[in-house]
């Protein structure tokens, strides 16, 4: 009689951590929906924006995003500006594009 007993007993232990087990494992897999969720707002808040944006904004953009078609290198210059008034003093990269010129032209024989 013991022996039947503590085999049932084994079994309802074993189905009882199975059963744990799948039950704990639902409660972790709902954890990383949570994450998402800041996500979503900064999104609608980007279509707020969108939306409220006037035709009139929109189409200024477009007609300088035109305009900065016909000529690249202008709006380049001019960003290039504006870099240099945010960041004053030379930086390391004009000073390799210094320093890569001066030695071209002393291969090349330029002066």
């Amino acid at each position: 009689m013991q022996q039947v007993l503590t085999f049932f007993g084994r079994k309802i232990v074993v189905i009882l951590l199975v059963g744990l087990m799948s039950i704990s494992s639902f409660a972790i897999s709902s954890a990383p929906s949570f994450a998402a969720t800041p996500n979503q707002k900064l999104i609608q808040q980007e279509n707020l924006d969108k939306q409220s944006q006037s035709v009139g904004d929109r189409e200024r953009a477009y007609e300088e995003q035109l305009e900065a078609e016909k000529n690249p290198d202008k709006v380049f210059e001019e960003n290039v500006k504006e870099f240099r008034k945010e960041n004053p003093g030379e930086n390391i990269i004009e000073k390799a594009v210094e320093g890569v010129e001066k030695v071209a032209d002393k291969v090349t024989g330029k002066n």
